[in-house]
């Protein structure tokens, strides 16, 4: 586990590709007791398995254009291609990234999206493959293959290297979004608009400053102070819009990585056709272990989808009916916390949990709360703290930290706790939220010491879409910049006993349906599946 533990912390700081070799080491480590239930992939998975690195891959060589990787000459080579592959075998695949003049490179640190997609249109199944960053230009691809049947293999450069470095820069520069609270005079009623900031500003004198800042929460919001007003006039806040100061931080040429032929460009593959996957000659287990214990889903979103349903290769992840939901959560109060993409799922869980909304809240843009009394279930959200990227003006007063929230829950055997921030800090620094976490990672564990049987999850992040692919909707939210909080949610909680890494990115990777923010009701009701096998296993 030292090894595992070292390697974490290496994929974290290294190139964070889309499946990371960390969540490979967890698929090698969770198989290996999923062996002691009988099932019939040990001998099979093991001998294809590869060391990860033991180097990271540091993007500090300069930004050499020229040698921007070229998605026409990267080649994609099966490797095996004429062997027999049976389910529960691990396909592999080479890539060699090569720059426009067909030069292969010497560094690592581009980002792909590899999925397997069967060939037969009516099985309509998918996994995500898992990417090995070889640092010298060389990815190595798996793919666990868990059906029968033609495959076939979907990889994406989603960003070379250099815009990976472009990215990985612009994301160190604080304070590039623009947000504005409203101070109100009470005696003439005037608003006063002025400038915040989610970070520390050098450059505003301190008595010029609101610091709203808790630093036991590791949260910073500080506002210039209104000339002839105090802090406390303070009422509303908003992300403004206007993105001129980030396009201002990057140059022509950069710009140029972030459009065609090197922005999501389906990759090659040699050869073509697609490979037969064969039933396996060993026996197979009638069921997976419930999701508890050992076998518990924290980690990675092992799997594979099969039609519209979501079958883990963890454990028993069961398909919930409105009524299997109401049992399950009968008793029970469910806190969900975080952005609006958990706010999906209270919105579901009021549909088919039947709950009603409560009338000061149901207008609410902070907080929601349904309730259920036939079945004594209540649904509690409320979104996080500041930064929060959206147009509305919200109450500054309504919101609160998770930190302050979870110091107040009384907690207990049925009360459930799920927490998701991941969308509104892909613009921000790195440390921001790894500081975030680390301090509701504290009051965790006060929450289980002083309210054993508490059950707390933490979400990573998922796929999203980039409007009409605008270059500002990659600066702040590509994909590569939400795999790493999901990275670091892994490092920061998988070890940790008292919680439940609810990992969704592979879900989001190979979903059926379209990339979006706030994905369809197939990925919502399927997350929720897996949230509720969780909670009531048997």
């Amino acid at each position: 586990m030292r090894a595992l533990t070292w390697r974490r912390t290496v994929s974290a700081t290294g190139v964070l590709i889309m499946i990371s070799m960390t969540a490979w080491w967890i698929f090698y480590l969770r198989f290996k007791p999923w062996d002691r239930y009988a099932t019939a992939y040990q001998g099979v998975l093991n001998p294809m398995l590869l060391e990860p690195p033991v180097q990271p891959c540091l993007l500090n060589q300069p930004l050499v254009f020229d040698q921007t990787t070229y998605p026409n000459y990267t080649e994609v080579v099966v490797l095996n291609r004429d062997r027999l592959y049976h389910q529960g075998d691990v396909l592999t695949v080479k890539v060699v990234a090569r720059d426009k003049e067909g030069r292969s490179k010497t560094y690592g640190g581009d980002f792909f999206r590899a999925r397997l997609v069967s060939s037969d249109g009516s099985l309509q199944a998918s996994s995500a493959g898992h990417v090995t960053d070889h640092c010298n230009g060389t990815y190595t691809v798996q793919f666990p293959l868990y059906w029968v049947g033609d495959v076939s293999i979907k990889i994406q450069l989603v960003h070379p290297s250099e815009a990976v470095k472009v990215l990985q820069s612009l994301r160190q520069v604080p304070n590039k979004r623009d947000f504005n609270c409203t101070f109100v005079d009470v005696k003439t009623e005037n608003n006063y608009t002025q400038q915040c900031f989610s970070s520390n500003n050098p450059s505003l004198p301190p008595h010029r400053q609101c610091d709203f800042s808790k630093p036991e929460v590791n949260g910073t919001w500080i506002c210039e102070k209104p000339e002839k007003l105090p802090c406390s006039a303070i009422t509303k806040c908003r992300w403004n819009p206007d993105m001129s100061r980030v396009l201002g931080l990057v140059s022509p040429e950069e710009m140029k990585l972030f459009q065609k032929p090197y922005l999501e460009v389906e990759l090659e593959v040699n050869p073509k056709e697609p490979i037969r996957v064969l039933e396996t000659e060993l026996p197979t287990p009638e069921h997976l272990p419930a999701c508890t214990g050992n076998t518990r889903e924290s980690g990675a979103s092992l799997g594979h989808w099969s039609g519209k349903v979501w079958k883990s290769a963890v454990c028993n992840v069961r398909v919930f009916t409105k009524e299997d939901i109401r049992q399950c959560l009968a008793n029970k109060i469910v806190y969900l916390q975080g952005d609006s993409t958990i706010r999906q799922w209270s919105e579901r869980l009021k549909k088919v949990a039947r709950l009603h909304d409560n009338e000061r809240t149901m207008y609410s843009p902070v907080v929601q709360v349904g309730d259920n009394n036939k079945w004594n279930i209540s649904v509690r959200y409320r979104f996080h703290h500041f930064p929060v990227q959206g147009k509305p003006w919200i109450n500054f007063h309504d919101l609160r930290y998770i930190v302050d929230e979870l110091d107040l829950t009384q907690g207990g055997p049925n009360t459930v706790i799920v927490l998701s921030l991941w969308a509104h800090f892909t613009a921000e620094p790195l440390d921001m939220i790894r500081s975030r976490l680390y301090a509701i990672r504290g009051a965790i564990h006060r929450l289980l010491r002083r309210s054993p049987g508490t059950l707390v999850f933490v979400r990573t992040g998922t796929t999203r879409e980039h409007k009409e692919e605008k270059l500002e909707y990659y600066l702040l939210a590509s994909d590569w910049l939400a795999y790493q909080i999901t990275e670091v949610i892994r490092e920061i909680f998988r070890e940790d006993p008292d919680v439940f890494v609810f990992d969704t990115w592979d879900m989001s990777v190979c979903q059926p349906g379209e990339d979006y923010i706030h994905p369809d009701q197939t990925m919502v009701d399927n997350q929720l599946n897996r949230l509720f096998s969780h909670i009531c296993p048997n």
